[in-house]
């Protein structure tokens, strides 16, 4: 089961209705993954970087390109 499926069963599970899933899942999963890019990087990102991070995400980049961008 996916990272993304995992959480709306547990959101299911407490009771949340569809609607709230669906507005809150997507903030959820932008945040998982600039907790990746975190991880990835190996270091607390500085708050330009964590900007950059947030942008990137809006606009549909993976975390490997997004960790590519922060290393080159």
């Amino acid at each position: 089961m996916d990272a993304e499926a995992l959480i709306k069963a547990a959101l299911r599970e407490a009771g949340y209705g569809p609607d709230a899933i669906g507005s809150a899942l997507p903030r959820i999963m932008k945040i998982l993954q600039a907790e990746d890019v975190r991880i990835e990087i190996g270091r607390t990102l500085t708050r330009k970087e964590r900007e950059y991070v947030r942008v990137q995400l809006e606009i549909g980049l993976d975390v490997p390109e997004i960790v590519a961008g922060l290393k080159g």
